[in-house]
């Protein structure tokens, strides 16, 4: 046998030795409705385990929270992250890092969406993408966020609008022809805080077209064209983009409370998987304008 063949039977055995043990990751949060009745998000931290001898991925947390998804019924697999200010220090920025994965059960489809450690989420992604292959997408999307400090850029700074939380209608976003279709969430940095008072604005152009509170969700229908949207709360920040006729465009209005109460937004384009996911545990903003 030639060098180069023994060298190559080394690494593809190596490779195999590699991705047939079961492979763990701790300290990974499933994010899933409070209960049956309350459509909250609530997280529970368990062990994500791939897990190859019984080609199953698999959850367990100490809430009970448990799946086990044989490979095969795996469908979709979502890698996706979004940017927040963390503790009370708008310098500092941490990301949250998606999982979301769709699989058969039975004659239905499920969804799920977790939350990885940072220390993890390269590992995890490469682990799905060498088991399911084509059916991962890892979401990537060009914008790039400014921070706008000149308030005069920001028409109405200091309108206010009051916000209730639609706990009936749960609609859907439309695709129109000739319109762009808008889906802004404002996930709350933790379930009992759904509705805490915050107002935080999504401005295109400098009018206001979406305002959410902690726990609610938009939808908004423009014209196509190109666009500065900035979100706005006691700061602002946003990115310029064209929006399409006939297309959907997801975005978060992640927030914290910073010194002295201050509410801190960040605005993040994500993947549509991983907002209406969001969407779905939270409530429809029903908002107008005060003054």
């Amino acid at each position: 046998m030639s060098k180069a063949a023994f060298l190559a039977i080394f690494l593809f055995l190596s490779i195999s030795l590699l991705f047939s043990e079961d492979t763990k990751f701790a300290v990974v949060k499933i994010r899933r409705h409070m209960s049956a009745e309350k459509r909250e998000l609530v997280d529970k931290t368990g062990v994500l385990s791939f897990e190859d001898d019984s080609q199953k991925l698999t959850f367990r947390s100490g809430a009970g929270d448990q799946f086990a998804i044989p490979y095969s019924d795996v469908t979709k697999v979502v890698f996706d992250t979004d940017t927040h200010g963390a503790a009370w220090i708008k310098s500092v920025h941490v990301h949250d890092r998606w999982l979301y994965l769709e699989y058969r059960q039975g004659d239905h489809s499920e969804k799920v969406l977790l939350v990885l450690p940072r220390a993890i989420y390269d590992k995890a992604t490469a682990k799905s993408q060498s088991l399911f292959g084509e059916r991962v997408t890892i979401a990537n999307y060009p914008e790039t966020r400014e921070s706008i400090v000149d308030k005069s850029r920001i028409p109405d700074w200091k309108a206010k609008y009051s916000i209730k939380l639609d706990r009936t209608a749960h609609p859907l976003p439309e695709v129109k022809p000739d319109k762009a279709t808008i889906v802004v969430v404002c996930p709350p940095l933790i379930a009992r805080e759904t509705g805490y008072g915050t107002e935080v604005k999504l401005r295109a152009n400098g009018k206001v077209i979406a305002v959410n509170d902690m726990g609610t969700y938009s939808i908004a229908y423009l014209d196509p064209g190109k666009y500065s949207l900035i979100s706005q709360s006691d700061n602002a920040n946003g990115f310029e983009m064209d929006l399409e006729a006939g297309k959907t465009y997801y975005f978060i209005q992640e927030t914290v409370i910073g010194v002295f109460g201050r509410i801190l937004t960040m605005l993040s384009r994500n993947s549509p998987e991983v907002i209406m996911y969001l969407a779905d545990g939270a409530y429809l903003s029903d908002w107008k304008r005060k003054n």
